[in-house]
């Protein structure tokens, strides 16, 4: 058993990793702030301990190093969401950018065996063919480019200790599951059936992308980190493209009751990227295999945990 730390452990794919990291034994302490997330294992047994901290506040931070000594540290705490993070660019590189370096920091001071790094597909460029680690980087949007930044710190602090900490910088793709905390497309949809609608307004649904499973998401992350040795950069996906109306079609079928979606003019983007998938071959690699891609038992468990919070 190792002690690891999770910050933004009580967001979507955090909690995913937390409760991945419960059920293999270890001990788990979380830092978040609850802006958005929650602590989903206040009544439970097997629990980890809740740090209500900002990772901005060095000295906070410090002290649940301090407390916690981890062994390994998972960092997922940040601004994910695109449109957020294009209105208010300061914030989001203030916390994704200045949150990282004071994350890395601790790390290299606490002498932190493995670190992972959680950053996006969006660094890549609009293309439409698989995205590869080795592909060129141009993010299009802010978030993307404040994950880029991201990347840079963490392996620049990794070359510097020289063997001293392993770590993954996973470049992930969509997740999809229980506990979404943004209004992305599923949870938006999901949320909407949830309170009874009966038609649904989308936009585009021609766009492709790979739409993974969180948990199995969450089991290659905590798979990749424990048993890394040195640096690698890697996606973190499944590997299957799927266009955005066939995941709609998996959600409509999952439904409590039925439901109409339908595409409307004044939601579809002209500007939407039309493909965004990785090239998982690196990954296979490495873990064995990729993560598994969103099904309708994904979507069954989006409605169950949805509907039993409900009740």
């Amino acid at each position: 058993m190792s002690k690891a730390l999770v910050t933004g452990g009580c967001g979507f794919i955090g909690s995913a990793v937390v409760d991945e990291l419960l059920a293999q034994g270890h001990e788990v302490h979380v830092v978040d702030n609850l802006s958005l997330g929650k602590n989903h294992w206040a009544a439970r047994a097997n629990a980890p301990t809740v740090h209500v901290r900002d990772i901005l506040d060095f000295e906070s931070l410090a002290a649940v190093f301090e407390q916690s000594r981890p062994e390994v540290v998972f960092h997922l705490a940040a601004h994910h969401y695109i449109p957020l993070c294009q209105r208010n660019p300061y914030e989001a590189y203030r916390l994704n950018v200045g949150g990282t370096l004071n994350v890395v920091e601790l790390c290299r001071r606490n002498s932190v065996r493995n670190l992972f790094f959680a950053s996006t597909g969006d660094v890549y460029p609009p293309a439409f063919s698989p995205h590869r680690e080795v592909d060129m980087v141009a993010p299009i949007y802010i978030y993307g480019h404040t994950k880029y930044l991201g990347e840079q710190i963490c392996l620049k602090y990794l070359e510097a200790e020289q063997g001293g900490c392993n770590g993954v910088v996973g470049r992930i793709f969509n997740a999809a599951g229980p506990r979404e905390t943004n209004p992305h497309l599923i949870p938006e949809v999901v949320r909407q059936i949830a309170e009874g609608k009966r038609v649904i307004e989308v936009g585009n649904l021609w766009p492709k992308r790979d739409f993974v499973d969180v948990g199995s998401m969450a089991k290659v992350i905590v798979g990749l980190t424990s048993g890394i040795a040195g640096v690698e950069l890697v996606n973190i996906g499944s590997g299957v493209v799927q266009e955005i109306g066939e995941v709609l079609s998996i959600l409509r079928d999952a439904a409590p009751h039925q439901v109409e979606i339908v595409s409307v003019p004044e939601r579809q983007r002209p500007n939407d990227r039309p493909y965004l998938c990785p090239d998982v071959s690196r990954l296979r690699t490495l873990n064995g295999e990729a993560a598994k891609p969103f099904d309708r038992e994904t979507a069954r468990r989006i409605f169950e945990h949805l509907l039993g919070q409900a009740r």
